[in-house]
């Protein structure tokens, strides 16, 4: 199979799957730096073998209908990476392709409005009670550009307010994910976007993001258009071209599969997810210091905000003009607020697995492996204070009354942790579910993420 990446014009390798199932994969020749594949696979002669491709390839696949209707058509297991990318991987997120050898990529720029049709309001509709109701899309509808985790949401063009989707075979790309909060969940996308929101007033880079809403049926249909941000979306007046830029997630930079997104699901420490990981990250990226000053940022606005859920596939580097740098905030969630799940952060901040159990000796712990060889704890100390403050502060414009005092709750824990006081206003009580509450619950966050 050829690998492309979109706006290059031949293919970057070739990925080879044998008879045992065993993944090959191998950079064509003269491929410069710029067209690398990941951070996991160097650019360099010699052939990867499965283990490493594995690792990167395994995280181009979606779960979803189209994913299950491969396998049960074509009698495939799912761990056979290689057969559902003959099939699917024309389809990949982002801007790689994986298409049999010979047959062209399988993205291309796109064309607006040539490349696309309009999503009808019926159609809009349908889509939306279904994620809404189902979390699924209607069994008669495709999504144009499946995405991780993609129940409850789908990928559109969004444009002066109405919605298009790709024509089929065009190749063209979307530029918008469309999230539909669940019937179980109403509030949960309206949370998102506040958060996100607030994160931005904070000076953290953002996915752009706007909260809709639906009246339908009878039902008040909350959800959140967010836009992509490894697309180059340039619409004068009704027309013009969206492409494709490259970017991959945490999981696919540090070669593991999607299984082993949370820290605690990984039995080998030199194989996981951690924050020791992450540094190894920032020593690739074209300008380190920035990226641990951002992700450091980003972690401890997820620990204030309660979300646990910053796992190795929700958070992602971009390439870009021949260099590396970390993406925007994005699939920020409350899951502290969600009494189903645990509230276990996806990776350990020094030696602290919750956030009750995040003190000064674990943030001088989490300081030294994201890479500060001499951790300012007085100044890290004043940041996560201000940023607790700027917090409660945004949200009593941007977020409900329930979120705000939540987020009130969750603050409170962090301070009685830290031996601080964030001088923060008084809110009403919250009853915030507790480390030892949640311990016996060992899955992830389920809905959105």
């Amino acid at each position: 199979m050829d690998v492309w990446i979109e706006a290059h014009d031949r293919p970057v390798g070739l990925l080879t799957r044998d008879d045992t199932r065993a993944l090959s994969f191998i950079y064509a020749e003269g491929v410069r730096r710029e067209h690398q594949l990941s951070l996991s696979l160097p650019l360099r002669s010699e052939p990867f073998a499965d283990a490493d491709c594995r690792g990167y390839f395994a995280n181009l696949l979606f779960e979803g209908p189209q994913l299950e209707r491969i396998l049960d058509s074509y009698k495939l297991e799912r761990g056979d990476i290689g057969a559902l990318l003959w099939h699917l991987g024309a389809d990949c997120p982002g801007a790689i392709s994986v298409t049999p050898e010979g047959s062209g990529p399988g993205k291309t720029p796109g064309r607006f409005p040539q490349d696309y049709e309009l999503l009808e309001e019926d159609r809009l509709h349908a889509i939306l009670l279904s994620l809404h109701l189902h979390k699924r899309l209607p069994d008669d509808a495709r999504d144009p550009s499946p995405v991780a985790g993609v129940q409850g949401k789908i990928a559109v063009v969004a444009h002066e307010g109405r919605f298009y989707l790709p024509k089929v075979g065009s190749r063209a790309p979307t530029t918008h994910i469309l999230k539909v909060s669940p019937a179980e969940d109403a509030q949960i996308t309206r949370h998102e976007v506040a958060l996100l929101k607030i994160a931005e007033t904070c000076r953290i880079q953002i996915a752009r993001c706007e909260a809709l809403d639906f009246a339908l049926e009878g039902r008040q249909i909350h959800a959140l258009l967010s836009t992509r941000f490894d697309r180059d979306i340039q619409i004068v007046e009704g027309a013009g071209l969206i492409t494709r830029f490259h970017a991959e997630d945490f999981c696919q930079a540090l070669g593991l599969p999607p299984t082993l997104k949370y820290e605690r699901n990984s039995a080998n420490p030199a194989h996981r997810f951690s924050a020791a990981a992450i540094e190894f990250l920032a020593l690739q990226v074209s300008v380190p210091t920035l990226f641990q000053r951002d992700i450091l940022q980003h972690t401890l606005f997820n620990l204030l905000v309660g979300n646990s859920d910053n796992h190795g596939k929700n958070g992602s580097v971009i390439h870009q003009g021949g260099g590396t740098r970390l993406a925007p905030l994005y699939d920020v969630v409350p899951v502290f607020m969600d009494p189903n799940v645990t509230h276990q952060l996806a990776f350990r901040h020094g030696e602290a697995e919750f956030t009750e159990d995040f003190t000064q000796d674990n943030l001088r712990g989490l300081l030294f492996d994201f890479g500060f060889a001499k951790p300012q704890m007085g100044r890290t100390l004043k940041q996560i204070a201000t940023l607790a403050v700027r917090i409660a502060e945004a949200a009593t414009t941007l977020a409900t009354k329930e979120l705000a005092d939540a987020l009130h709750a969750q603050a409170g824990v962090i301070e009685a942790a830290l031996e601080a006081d964030f001088g923060l206003p008084a809110r009403d009580f919250y009853d915030r579910i507790s480390r030892d509450d949640g311990q016996e619950r060992s899955g992830g966050w389920g809905g959105l993420s």
